[in-house]
């Protein structure tokens, strides 16, 4: 019986490649529109057709890379009780693993499938979880492999100590959706407030096209469009941390 259902594939191939044609088209396209639209010049155009094509992207992979590693921490306290039940049964922490690997549903079953195929090739298995860890990037999972090459170190029940690990990253998941929850009027502030500059200047541009084109032809206007944009985009890193 499988701990959690199989949820849709949350694994996309896209090669760098694939990634670099889409920034180009996306680029490209846009200057197009925008220079049909606004009556831009060449380089205006371009300018913001390569600051879309460069952000749409790299937006839609980072929340798909968010996406990944939000399941993967959902499933995460589950495969960590899973290996526990395995070490008290006797078995060996390779082989909790690997059992874990095949009772869990992705993306960490998938993860913890490639430590079996790597233990399978000959390698050690602190070497495969820190390859691991510094794939994924994620604070709690290097509490994991931390917490386990400690007790191989120095000794100690390993049961017990991952039992701990798995209540102490429940209760703290707990914590970030009370503080994602205490913070959310203030985020859909920021939001707003974000987005109501880009919202005026395309209302503008459809009511007004000639009063708003200026600052979009004029060397002033481009200037004070990159302080603007720059201004916003530290209030937003700023609001973020």
């Amino acid at each position: 019986i499988r701990w959690a259902a199989r949820p849709r594939p949350l694994r996309r191939p896209i090669t760098v490649s694939r990634y670099v044609a889409a920034c180009v088209a996306i680029t490209l396209v846009v200057a197009l529109v925008v220079q049909q639209m606004m009556q831009l010049g060449l380089l205006p155009s371009l300018l913001v057709g390569t600051a879309i094509g460069l952000g749409i992207p790299h937006l839609i992979i980072g929340k798909l890379g968010q996406r990944r590693v939000a399941a993967f921490m959902n499933l995460l306290p589950d495969s960590i009780d899973l290996m526990v039940r395995a070490l008290r049964s006797g078995l060996p922490i390779s082989e909790a693993i690997i059992n874990a690997g095949h009772e869990i549903a992705d993306p960490v079953g998938v993860e913890f499938r490639r430590v079996e195929n790597a233990l399978k090739l000959g390698r050690e298995l602190d070497d495969v979880l820190w390859d691991m860890a510094r794939q994924l990037d994620v604070a709690e999972f290097r509490f994991l492999v931390i917490s386990m090459g400690i007790q191989r170190e120095t000794g100690g029940n390993l049961a017990d100590t991952l039992a701990t690990l798995s209540d102490m990253l429940r209760r703290r998941r707990q914590m970030q959706l009370k503080i994602k929850a205490l913070s959310s009027e203030a985020r859909a502030s920021a939001l707003v407030l974000g987005l109501l500059p880009f919202g005026v200047t395309a209302a503008m541009t459809f009511t007004s096209p000639e009063y708003i084109g200026r600052l979009f032809t004029d060397p002033r206007g481009l200037i004070l469009c990159g302080i603007g944009v720059g201004m916003m985009g530290i209030g937003a890193l700023v609001m973020a941390k």
